[in-house]
């Protein structure tokens, strides 16, 4: 037998590509399609989650997922207060399931973010919608193992939202400067927010400072914040407090004020004593965190030839809390973060509920500002630099230079969540950035290896490439093994604005389907233990059961969005994709090839179509593979009730033509209508969730993949499917 999991496998090769056993079960799940399904296994795949975790810091937002997803498309494009993501996923992802995904979210964090979503989307994909607290402007920055999409964030300015003092106060810093071009500010003030984020503060006070000596301009109310910013982040609070009141006293309705009247309070309370008053506040720690609790319930009935079962998929509550303290000092400051989940299982299963805890993170951070470096020690998790998901053990990485970074990690590879630790297999992975090194072009190279109980499981080498500019973004990976000698993926996928507000998006991807490993040859063995197969088969055959474990997936997706006017935009994208077959081996049966899928979609998005304040999607898509032609069309809204309350019909209807001659699919259909309903209170939101799915599907016995072993190879089943299922959760921040 494989090893258990829990829907929950990240460790640090596989999350991009699925653990082995998720991906055997996608790879299955890809070619036999929609088979009679008991409520077990039904209540197993409710278990599978894509939405791992989220991240918000000072200008940015870091969504994380259990699996690869390439960026599609994006709506608004470059700023408003609830901005949708669409997202294709890649092969190691599990099904798409009609209930939604949340995280919880901390109140007041400092990103300005109120809940996060994933859904099922047109098709196979999925919806990563953001709502903020404000409007932002904003740029979508995927990275490179596509394990996690960054947006960075800018307040809004202008006079939408940053109102200056009428008429405006006598400028205690005077223009210096002739006011360059638009193109001109929009590049200094982004290398300017690239100093911020790589910590060097020197240059981001040279570069704010640059800003604030031109004539006033969009850009200037956040140079005159964030130079105060710096300047407090580099321990000159003296200055920071001059640069605060100068915001105030010039843009006392700016966007940010709040922000800025609490870090001047701060300083204030630093500089008024010498030593804490007792029973006084130390401003200098935060804590912050989120509650969230989710209760599903779904029914399913499936009638095959006449005869009908009901079974129960799942009911379970899961229990998420998210508690984070933050210390900030002259020099050091330190963070630690506990993220933990508790999914209770009420099926009764031979009379007993059975529950599993979970913890994605539980860290301790210090970072030294004047030295440039930083040290995390626990459960945590990257998304770049060569580890794409989670581990236990220990990261730190020195600024040695503002254009040169290294990056040190090593620790045991999570393959669940659960609350024990594992040391059966290690690596250690070293990283070398070197950010900036032309305009908007970041680099690093990595290097990888992990070793399963004493044996070598896999050794890579790699790079990555990340290009953000002026609209225009690249990003690149690169990751091959040196021990097995093959790729392990290679990436490019590109996002770039063209004349007429077109834009276009595009991702080239060819990978295997787990990452290369000696831990994949124990897919489908009656062990557990790599050490012991090694033992019964021997080393070479290890890794050729390896080997046969990983297959090919290509990927290649080409699209063009367009605003239509102010409230709607258009966008429409051709895309390929091939899964190949895995052999015959070690007494694991034969897995056949998915066929080239080819596919066309296309979608509406905006917003105010009905009423102000609402979001619209909808799209329709074609696609076939392998004898088989489907259609389907997806709507999907959002209407506000009032400032709180909010509803989302959605409908999602496909139809299936042809003969598939590896599964046996001759035809089917499916209907999904749906309704999402959230009322926002001052510190969370509770959402309801509810939709039905009626479904038809004609399976005649294929080769190889059998129905039933005691049905002849000429029988056709004809399936119909009924499926209920209800949600009703809440997110309290603090």
């Amino acid at each position: 037998m494989t090893p258990p999991f829990d829907g929950l496998v990240t460790s640090p090769r596989e999350a991009a590509l699925g653990s082995p056993p998720a991906g055997l079960r996608v790879l299955a799940a890809a070619i036999t399609g929609a088979l009679l399904a008991s409520p077990a296994a039904l209540a197993a795949l409710g278990a599978d989650r894509v939405l791992d975790q989220l991240s918000t810091e000072p200008g940015s937002v870091l969504v994380q997922f259990n699996c690869p997803m390439s960026f599609v498309s994006n709506y608004p494009l470059r700023s408003g207060d609830e901005v949708r993501i669409e997202l294709q996923p890649l092969p190691g992802c599990p099904p798409p399931s009609n209930l939604g995904e949340t995280l919880p979210v901390a109140r007041d964090n400092a990103a300005g973010l109120v809940d996060v979503r994933l859904e099922q989307s047109l098709g196979a994909r999925r919806a990563l919608t953001l709502h903020f607290a404000r409007t932002v402007d904003f740029l979508i920055k995927p990275r490179p193992g596509l394990t996690g999409i960054e947006l960075v964030l800018s307040r809004r300015v202008g006079t939408a939202t940053v109102t200056a003092a009428n008429p405006p106060p006598k400028p205690t810093r005077a223009p210096t400067r002739s006011l360059p071009s638009q193109e001109e500010l929009d590049r200094q003030l982004a290398a300017a927010r690239a100093a911020m984020q790589d910590r060097d503060y020197d240059a981001a006070i040279r570069l704010y400072t640059k800003l604030l000596e031109y004539p006033e301009h969009a850009a200037r109310p956040q140079a005159q914040e964030f130079v105060g910013l710096a300047r407090e982040r580099k321990g000159q609070l003296a200055q920071a407090k001059l640069e605060y009141e100068e915001y105030l006293r010039r843009y006392p309705d700016g966007a940010d004020v709040d922000a800025v009247k609490q870090r001047l309070a701060a300083i204030v309370t630093l500089e008024g004593a010498s030593k804490p008053t007792r029973g006084a506040p130390d401003t200098r720690w935060s804590v912050s965190g989120a509650l969230a609790q989710d209760y599903r319930h779904d029914v399913n009935t499936v009638t095959a030839n006449g005869v009908s079962q009901n079974g129960l998929g799942q009911s379970a509550i899961d229990s998420e809390a998210d508690l984070q303290m933050r210390h900030r000092g002259d020099r050091y400051d330190f963070k630690a973060r506990v993220f933990g989940g508790y999914l209770h299982d009420m099926m009764n299963v031979d009379g007993a509920s059975s529950g599993s805890v979970r913890v994605p993170q539980a860290y301790v951070e210090l970072d030294d500002t004047k030295n440039q470096w930083l040290t995390r020690l626990g459960r945590q998790s990257q998304s770049t630099g060569g580890v794409y998901g989670s581990y236990d053990g220990a990261y730190a990485g020195w600024s040695v230079t503002p254009g040169f970074r290294l990056g040190v990690a090593a620790g045991s590879p999570i393959q669940t969540y659960s609350a024990s630790i594992n040391h059966d297999r290690v690596f250690g992975n070293l990283s070398a950035e070197f950010p900036g090194i032309a305009p908007g072009l970041d680099l690093t190279g990595f290097a990888y290896q992990d070793n399963a109980t004493g044996i070598l499981d896999s050794r890579q080498v790699g790079a990555e490439a990340r290009y953000y500019q002026n609209g225009h973004s690249l990003v690149g990976q690169v990751d091959y093994d040196v021990f097995f000698k093959a790729l392990n993926s290679a990436t490019m996928l590109a996002s770039w604005a063209l004349p007429g507000k077109w834009q276009f998006t595009g991702i080239v991807d060819r990978r295997r389907s787990p990452f290369l490993g000696s831990y994949n040859a124990l897919i489908g063995q009656p062990t557990t233990s790599l050490s012991d197969l090694v033992n019964t088969l021997g080393l070479d055959a290890v890794h050729q059961l390896a080997r046969d474990r990983s297959a090919s997936a290509e990927t290649v997706t080409l699209g063009v969005q367009r605003p239509i006017g102010e409230r709607l935009q258009w966008g429409s994208d051709v895309s390929m994709s091939k899964v190949g077959g895995m052999p015959a081996s070690g007494g694991v049966p034969a897995v056949p090839g998915s066929g080239t899928a080819l596919a066309l979609s296309t979608q509406l998005l905006g917003g105010g179509w009905v009423v102000e304040g609402d979001m619209n999607t909808v799209g329709l898509s074609f696609s076939t593979r392998a004898g088989t032609k489907s259609i389907s069309t997806y709507g999907n809204a959002r209407y506000p009730l009032g400032d709180r309350i909010r509803i989302g019909p959605r409908l999602q209807v496909s139809h299936t033509t042809g003969s598939d001659p590896n599964t046996g699919t001759t035809a089917g259909w499916s209907a999904s209508p749906s309704l999402l309903a959230d009322w926002r209170f001052r510190k969370g939101v509770v959402q309801f969730e509810s939709g039905y799915e009626r479904s038809t599907l004609n399976q005649s016995q294929a080769p190889g993949v059998p129905i039933d072993p005691n049905l002849p190879p000429a029988t056709t089943v004809n399936q119909q499917t009924q499926r209920f299922w209800f949600s009703l959760g809440y997110t309290y921040s603090f």
